[in-house]
């Protein structure tokens, strides 16, 4: 990154507060954290409810930052230019979209309510195979991961694949008319942040809201088996709908699972070919199939796409598959929950091959508001209906999830509910037997990484 402190300025509509150096200044860096600022750096300090990073302006020149946004008119040191704007959060996105406009490459924006962060992955590993791809990094997918995945873009590549996130309307609104995507994918409209949107519908309002930013003209993937994107018609873009239904551009057939690998036949519109997925589940047939329909856009070949797809690996706490020395295979999938992404993942739980029992360590879904225990009921429900062993479930919303799968009353099932989790992870050892095959997921804020720690202790006597 180089930039021109002046153009910087213009971009989000800044005041020198106190007199900027004379020449040409440039900006090698954007930081948001103080701890990372280095020679040349624009210190971008944010406020939240409980901390104001003002309060490092002064610690940051030690570190060699040039120039600091500020909401204040306060000069709190001479030694570093104080650039004045209303909102440093606003102008974080303003000078992400500056700064992509700088780059003339194709930009894919995915969205929805679950499934996201797998479909960017598998886009990315596709697309590698020919291109050197620019990918959103971990959970830095809203108002201020996004800017800073930007800010990674450079002249050597090729295309970028930018994740969104929201939880409440408008938030995609903002993301899209700082990428401009050239194409857009949503996966799926579920329940997440039902609390905040208040029902599906607004959900895919929500989610529909990528189109505000999509270049006309530009390609746009949705899912055709969901029944509300289903629905969505467009005039001002290329539509392209994925899924198992016939009526879909690019869909799947013959799917099935073996070993850690997902085997299916891909009808394009121009093609039909085998393809191996080394995860499982059929909604990663599903990611791969937006996937192919991105990669055919940009004119990659069969080949390279079956290339690409070969080198998928998923992202930490996404159905990550270990085993433990005793023997138990881990399916840890952890790192969030819905009601879809449940169902999903108590699949794969019970379509995996194991010599043991097939158990599920479920936790509570968060951001339900008012459909909380419906949707956590539902959960047990689809439990009870699998062929799985057993059942616990751990959370204060949680409970539901035990009373689903206790009413359906299946004699095959054992359920058991803790309200504490510590409580669970001091019975792992009496639980857990070799060739038990475990699923674990919750939404993140259950923490459901230290189960997973423990279940490698118990078993591996660490």
């Amino acid at each position: 990154m180089k930039l021109l402190l002046q153009d910087i300025i213009a971009a989000i509509g800044g005041r020198c507060l106190n007199a900027p150096p004379s020449g040409h200044n440039f900006i090698t860096a954007i930081e948001t954290d103080s701890r990372k600022i280095k020679e040349g750096s624009l210190f971008v300090p944010l406020k939240g409810e409980r901390f104001d990073a003002h309060e490092f302006i002064a610690s940051v020149i030690s570190s060699g930052a040039s120039a600091t946004l500020t909401e204040e008119l306060t000069i709190r040191d001479e030694r570093i230019l104080h650039i004045f704007v209303a909102d440093t959060k606003k102008a974080l996105l303003d000078l992400a979209a500056y700064y992509r406009s700088l780059f003339q490459l194709p930009v894919i924006a995915v969205t929805g309510s679950v499934g996201k962060t797998s479909t960017k992955d598998m886009i990315a590993a596709v697309l590698s195979a020919q291109f050197n791809v620019l990918k959103t990094q971990g959970n830095f997918n809203n108002e201020i991961g996004l800017p800073l995945t930007l800010f990674n873009l450079s002249h050597e590549h090729e295309v970028a694949v930018i994740e969104m996130g929201m939880n409440h309307f408008d938030e995609i609104h903002r993301l899209s008319l700082t990428v401009l995507p050239d194409m857009g994918v949503i996966t799926n409209v579920g329940t997440s942040h039902i609390e905040n949107l208040g029902s599906r519908e607004g959900i895919l309002k929500a989610k529909l809201e990528l189109l505000d930013g999509l270049k006309e003209g530009g390609f746009l993937c949705l899912n055709g088996d969901n029944d509300l994107l289903a629905q969505v018609e467009v005039d001002k873009w290329q539509l392209a709908r994925f899924g198992e239904g016939a009526n879909n551009d690019y869909r799947c057939e013959h799917v099935y699972a073996k070993g850690h690998d997902t085997y299916a036949t891909v009808i394009t519109p121009s093609d039909k070919y085998e393809v191996v997925i080394p995860a499982l589940g059929i909604h990663m047939v599903y990611n791969s199939l937006v996937a192919i329909a991105i990669g055919e856009k940009l004119g990659m070949t069969k080949e390279q796409i079956q290339k690409g797809l070969l080198s998928y690996t998923p992202s930490k706490m996404r159905m990550n598959i270990s085993r433990t020395e005793k023997g138990i295979t881990l399916l840890d999938d952890a790192y969030n929950a819905s009601l879809d992404s449940m169902c999903a993942s108590l699949k794969v739980l019970e379509e995996y091959e194991t010599k043991g029992r097939h158990i599920a360590v479920l936790g509570d879904m968060f951001e339900m508001g008012e459909f909380a225990k419906d949707l956590h009921e539902q959960v047990g429900q689809y439990v009870a209906a699998l062929g799985i062993d057993k059942l616990y479930a751990v959370g204060d919303l949680a409970i539901h999830i035990a009373e689903g799968a206790m009413h359906a009353r299946k004699d095959h099932l054992e359920v058991k509910y803790y309200k504490d989790k510590a409580d669970l992870i001091l019975d792992l050892e009496q639980i857990l037997q070799p060739e038990d095959t475990v699923l674990l997921k919750a939404s993140r804020g259950m923490q459901f990484e230290e189960i997973v720690k423990a279940i490698g202790k118990v078993n591996d006597n660490e």
